[in-house]
């Protein structure tokens, strides 16, 4: 929920017809029959960004938690007042966090 609510949603639907049903069900495919890739994360080294949404009911904060644990060079940045799409509800405060993360690059 939020004041830009239905304009996303718009702008989802629209993404989503434009690319047509095809790529919505290899999506779904894509996501259903995906591998594990905890032992990938555990063995990345380099600088990573873990950021979401605090009310991502999609994936929620504790997937990124979890996420962040395994990468061991990691920020997690949790975007209050935002579900699974922060840099469409909260551009600012998403923008903010990757500019946090780069300068202590």
């Amino acid at each position: 929920d939020g004041p830009d609510r239905g304009a996303i949603l718009e702008l989802c639907m629209v993404m989503a017809t434009d690319l047509g049903p095809d790529v919505f069900i290899n999506q779904s495919k894509a996501l259903r029959d995906r591998r594990d890739q905890c032992d990938t994360l555990r063995g990345f080294d380099g600088p990573a960004l873990v950021l979401c949404g605090r009310q991502d009911v999609l994936c929620p904060v504790e997937r990124h938690e979890l996420i962040h644990g395994l990468l061991n060079n990691s920020r997690l940045e949790i975007i209050e007042d935002a579900g699974h799409l922060p840099t469409l509800e909260a551009p600012e405060r998403t923008n903010a966090a990757l500019g946090r993360w780069l300068e202590d690059l």
